[in-house]
């Protein structure tokens, strides 16, 4: 039975030679679904890794400091009986058959290593032990279909930073997760979702490793949630796209209901009833969601001081600003600031070409 839990399957390489355990983890890390989570030259840090981690998929290379390979794959084997084992070799693999058939391990690999064989391997293992679903995606799936923004407005960042350790640190696994995902909600073009702006779709991301901060993932699941509710929104109630058009295209102004009633042409009682049945939420508490996910993304990407950020996203008093923000996201702007100023943020930020992109997908103005 395989281990994978709706996260990436775990790939294992023991290999005395860095450069192959590099190489070999340059195969596949790039693979949707599949990621190196350990790669070592020493036989007793696999074990027990295998037994604190167990991994999907084990690449051992015959020789192997103090231990064969093939000791340490009957070790491994012992322990953890569904393992994957595949061992390597420069040696002939007639050499090796009764060997390999006697302790049950699933292949032989001749080095130098041919990467079309390794991307065959990880084909075949994710035919034979399929992924279960990811439970995250899952939670988003279930919202659409419960019609329920307010609770995913509320989960989101939950949700980010749950999304990042299923797809083990990787940005490339997770973004591959949500273009996947958005994909599959949304089909190959939004179509009636088309940006107003004219705009290509946002994911996959070009820069991945914004994908490392849960804040830029909140971003993103948050753009695919929002396009989602619309989208279905739409089958059931068309009239709803001018509404949906026009909040979009002046987010970054004061909007009210009267607004909305007037330049849109419905009555106030028919769109506060459709919007509650399609969001669970009003027509104000969405558009304010709207404009805090605009503010969050001037803040990730820009050095805009609060009152310019407030004014960009049409708030006329920076104090109402910072009550509807600390309402909404149960922290005030100042705690979510200084969650920007770790190392490991700045260093995602910095020369990232996506920033501009990110910012004009919800409505923002790109740096001048």
């Amino acid at each position: 039975m395989s281990r994978n839990d709706g996260g990436p399957y775990r790939v294992m390489i023991v290999d005395a030679d860095p450069l192959t355990r590099v190489a070999i983890s340059s195969l596949i890390n790039p693979v949707e679904d599949f990621v190196v989570s350990y790669a070592t030259a020493n036989h007793r840090q696999a074990i027990e890794h295998v037994l604190r981690d167990p991994p999907d998929l084990v690449f051992i290379d015959l020789v192997v400091p103090w231990l064969t390979g093939l000791d340490l794959a009957k070790n491994m084997l012992d322990k953890v009986r569904d393992l994957s084992v595949f061992v390597m070799s420069h040696h002939d693999y007639g050499e090796l058959i009764n060997h390999i058939l006697e302790l049950n391990i699933t292949g032989f690999i001749s080095k130098p290593v041919n990467p079309a064989e390794i991307i065959t391997i990880l084909t075949s293992h994710k035919k034979r032990r399929p992924p279960r679903p990811s439970p995250q995606i899952e939670l988003l799936r279930s919202l659409i279909v419960s019609r329920d923004f307010k609770s995913f407005s509320s989960q989101a960042r939950f949700i980010a930073s749950n999304l990042i350790m299923e797809t083990s640190h990787n940005p490339s696994l997770l973004n591959n997760r949500l273009f996947n995902f958005h994909r599959s909600i949304i089909g190959e073009r939004g179509g009636e979702l088309s940006d107003v702006l004219g705009l290509p779709d946002l994911l996959p991301l070009t820069d991945v490793d914004l994908l490392s901060v849960v804040s830029v993932v909140e971003l993103c699941i948050f753009y695919v949630l929002d396009q989602a509710f619309k989208r279905a929104a739409l089958k059931r109630n068309p009239r709803l796209r001018k509404i949906f058009v026009h909040i979009d295209s002046h987010i970054g102004a004061p909007l009210g209901l009267k607004d909305l009633v007037e330049k849109c042409f419905i009555s106030q009682g028919h769109l506060s009833r459709t919007f509650k049945k399609n969001f669970n939420i009003s027509v104000m508490e969405y558009i304010h969601l709207k404009k805090i996910a605009l503010a969050k993304a001037y803040f990730l990407f820009t050095e805009k001081t609060v009152s310019e950020v407030a004014e960009l996203t049409g708030y006329n008093e920076r104090s109402y600003f910072g009550k509807v923000f600390k309402k909404f996201e149960k922290s005030t702007i100042q705690q979510f600031r200084q969650l920007m100023v770790r190392a490991d943020t700045q260093a995602a930020m910095a020369m990232s070409s996506s920033n501009e992109t990110l910012l004009k997908y919800f409505g923002g103005l790109a740096e001048s």
